[in-house]
């Protein structure tokens, strides 16, 4: 038998996991496509308001101009920009953590802990969308609109809080499911902390880098 025949026979059973092997926890917060067309949205509302804000500083101050719908636009872009990321930023890990004292807890402890932030997360979320509804709902029957000459509705700035809240529910529902099926959802991506191999080697050689 040739030493080919020989490889390509083990080449099946090396490919076959073992049964009792534990499976590995998947990454919390791979939302693709979906995050980062959610993300855009958001940088652009962003930058447009940063642009106004500019255009609108430089002709007052400038060219003695203002603008009637820069104060507004600004308004209506921010608060859209802002509620939009609050799911997102979830799940990219971008809320702040303090976990000085959960992290010296007893494992059970901590998945405690992880499930009482994601049970407090969500209460906060249901609220904020919940409590919002009603106002959205009364500045649209009443067609109330801004003061000024754009007439822009109101209902379409307050509908940035339900939306932004549940898109903060649906991140802390499917963080407490990561973390009573698999373990910490609020974890940061491993960073390499390797230096490079010329800051490595000039370290031991106790030698300026510059």
């Amino acid at each position: 038998m040739m030493a080919s025949d020989l490889e390509s026979a083990r080449m099946p059973a090396a490919r076959q996991p073992a049964s009792g092997a534990p499976r590995a926890a998947p990454r919390f917060g791979g939302l693709g496509w979906a995050s980062r067309l959610v993300l855009a949205v958001a940088t652009i509302m962003a930058l447009g308001a940063t642009s106004i804000m500019m255009l609108e500083g430089f002709s007052r101050y400038v060219l003695n101009i203002s603008y009637f719908w820069a104060e507004e636009s600004v308004r209506f872009l921010m608060v859209w920009a802002f509620f939009l990321t609050l799911g997102v930023a979830g799940f990219r890990q971008y809320h702040i953590r303090t976990e000085l004292l959960v992290q010296r807890l007893p494992a059970a402890a901590q998945r405690a802990a992880w499930l009482l932030s994601c049970a407090a997360g969500m209460v906060f979320a249901f609220i904020l969308a919940y409590s919002s509804i009603p106002q959205v709902h009364r500045f649209y029957t009443m067609g109330m609109v801004s003061e000024s000459s754009l007439e822009l509705p109101m209902w379409l700035l307050f509908l940035a809080m339900p939306v932004g809240g549940v898109a903060l529910f649906c991140y802390y529902a499917c963080a407490a499911w990561h973390a009573w099926r698999w373990g910490d959802p609020f974890a940061p991506e491993a960073v390499d902390d390797e230096p490079d191999a010329g800051v490595a080697a000039a370290m031991n050689r106790q030698e300026p880098l510059l």
